[in-house]
């Protein structure tokens, strides 16, 4: 690959990639979150909930990504307390409770996944699942942004693999659905509240911005970024579309519409696929705050964290998460998710939205 195209590929593709790969975890790969933020308004409602969240996306990711351009702030740490100055600690706490939060429903979707398919105990699954992403933390950034990126395209080309299995059993119904409408009330404070905990972990992916030269590039590394983190949301949608309303009562949809239509082959492929994704994102968060930390570290002792200082962060939050993973997926996303979302639309979204686009242009002048 030539020195061009590596770079349009930092600039473009790895950003969309981490993007892409912490977002759909456990709540999102299974189905769930869709189910509850999108799904549940109606064939057209969640399609109409869709375009508001890319659009959410897209700016706050553009607004994110030119701010870490402009001052040069690539770890949530440096780049809070550029945008909030001495309130920047509301973020720090209310992301590491969405941090533990989103570990625990990982833990508790690998446990439950394993757990239907294999006949794996529930907690040794979690576990194994957990362990993984404590491992691949200690080899640190170069190999995070790799194996993100990698499982990107692999998460990607199994949701077209998902979609073809779908629709040529059932795409009739789904046009059917479609053509008949359905907006249920609420559809778009529920795209909102999608975006804003999902936008949250914005700041904790800016290590995968640095290559970033110009507003242009923001921008567009930003559009393709929102855009690979809706793709999943409207290929699951649409799916469910096929056993409406059934498929959204399930506690892992995507699952109850595999053993719907597809093989058990299939079935096995898409269990590891979503095992490997759920690793991702608890990967892809943990290394966001390990460069937090390592900032501090620099800061005060002149140096990062060891790697075996990075694993131990990791297997701290892992224990914390083990305990909240058995409250159970469909509690945690409700609940947790939810009450976080207005949390981090005054501590984050607003802040960006208002501090953050006056001194952008104040830098510029």
């Amino acid at each position: 690959m030539s020195q061009g195209w590596r770079r349009r590929a930092a600039v473009y593709l790895v950003p969309a990639g981490v993007f892409q790969s912490v977002i759909v975890g456990g709540a999102y790969g299974t189905g769930r979150e869709v189910a509850e933020y999108v799904s549940a308004y109606g064939a057209l409602g969640g399609l109409l909930a869709i375009a508001a969240v890319a659009a959410g996306f897209a700016l706050l990711l553009a607004l994110c990504f030119e701010f870490a351009r402009v001052f040069r702030v690539y770890d949530y740490r440096s780049f809070l307390r550029e945008l909030l100055g001495p309130t920047w600690m509301a973020y720090e706490i209310c992301f590491l409770l969405l941090l533990v939060i989103v570990l625990a429903i990982t833990g508790a979707a690998a446990g439950t996944v394993l757990a239907n398919t294999f006949g794996i105990e529930p907690m040794a699954g979690t576990l194994g699942m957990l362990l993984a992403v404590v491992a691949c933390n200690f080899f640190g950034r170069r190999l995070v942004e790799m194996t993100l990126t990698a499982g990107a395209l692999a998460l990607s080309g199994g949701l077209l693999a998902y979609a073809w299995l779908v629709g040529a059993q059932a795409g009739d119904d789904i046009v059917s659905a479609v053509r008949a409408g359905g907006i249920e009330p609420g559809w778009l404070v529920s795209a909102g509240q999608f975006t804003l905990y999902n936008s949250a972990l914005i700041p904790v992916l800016l290590y995968a911005t640095s290559s970033i030269r110009t507003r242009g590039e923001a921008t567009g590394a930003a559009i393709i970024a929102a855009l690979a983190g809706v793709l999943p949301a409207v290929v699951l949608h649409l799916s469910f579309l096929a056993r409406y309303p059934a498929a959204i009562e399930q506690d892992i949809p995507a699952y109850w519409m595999i053993t719907e239509f597809g093989t058990r082959q299939f079935l096995w492929l898409y269990v590891c696929l979503l095992f490997v994704t759920i690793v991702q994102t608890g990967v892809g968060v943990l290394q966001g705050l390990n460069e937090r930390i390592d900032a501090w570290s620099a800061e005060t002792r002149a140096r990062p964290l060891p790697q075996w200082g990075h694993a131990l962060v990791a297997g701290v939050a892992v224990l914390v998460s083990l305990g909240l993973s058995r409250a159970g997926i469909v509690a945690l996303i409700a609940k947790g998710y939810g009450t976080l979302a207005w949390c981090f639309l005054v501590v984050f979204t607003l802040p960006v939205l208002t501090i953050g686009v006056a001194r952008i242009r104040r830098a510029q002048r």
